[in-house]
């Protein structure tokens, strides 16, 4: 098996999940080459994993802000997606049960090598945190799964994947400025107490390519960087896959 690898342009978070789904669904028809994409939001737009609830948005004060939202085909917490590159990989069917485990594990190092590429320190975390440290089970960037990426101790990359007819997609942000914070003010919660302590623990516990570097990062070196990285560590990957399937 081998990987593409494309640059797209921003678009709105309908047509960006809808290209997802559409690079799923080829993989699962028997492809033989993965896709990795990346690509930005024209706007900023909160994703809902597959399963969360369009209730569980303040849709009043979403439209006040002219901020749309869209359902994601993975799982996963609630994401504002604006100061961010997205990733997207999808993996053709295959044959053995370790593919999850494996893309998620090289996803992660190729991201870790490509922020370190750009000055940040950035860590893959093979264990992740256990749900207890999840204060809310709605919003990503408070817990760090496995094999996401931190920089000092603080997720900087969020994922979620979905297999489908043996294929797989995984998809994720990675932060570059510091926006995602915003989507405190967009969750119905019980209190504004809960509000409060929902944007600490959002704050400690994530941070972003210009928090850690202290500058702004043209997107052309931040994509090059990760296609470069891609490229060298998905060259790994495919070894791995094809001694799985001999």
């Amino acid at each position: 098996m081998r990987f593409e690898i494309l640059q797209e342009p921003a678009g709105s978070g309908d047509f960006q999940m809808r290209r997802d789904w559409e690079l799923l669904e080829s993989a699962a028809k028997g492809g033989k080459v993965g896709v990795v994409r990346f690509y930005r939001w024209d706007k900023p737009t909160i994703s809902l994993g597959y399963h969360q609830k369009e209730s569980m948005l303040l849709l009043d004060e979403m439209e006040a802000d002219a901020v749309p939202w869209v359902r994601r085909p993975t799982g996963g917490a609630a994401v504002l997606h604006s100061e961010e590159l997205t990733y997207a990989v999808a993996c053709p069917k295959a044959e053995r049960q370790q593919t999850a485990s494996l893309v998620l594990e090289y996803v992660g190092r190729a991201i870790a090598e490509g922020l370190r590429a750009i000055g940040v320190d950035a860590q893959l975390e093979p264990r992740g945190e256990p749900l207890s440290a999840l204060p809310n089970r709605t919003m990503c960037f408070v817990r760090t799964s496995r094999w996401e990426v931190t920089a000092n101790g603080r997720k900087i990359v969020g994922s979620a994947q979905r297999k489908y007819e043996g294929a797989i997609l995984q998809h994720g942000s990675i932060l570059i400025g510091n926006d995602h914070l915003r989507i405190a003010e967009y969750l119905r919660l019980k209190s504004e107490h809960d509000r409060m302590i929902l944007r600490e623990k959002l704050n400690a516990r994530s941070t972003s390519v210009e928090q850690e570097t202290g500058q702004v990062i043209p997107d052309a070196e931040i994509r090059e960087q990760m296609e470069r990285s891609f490229r060298a560590v998905f060259g790994e990957l495919t070894e791995r896959l094809t001694a799985l399937s001999a």
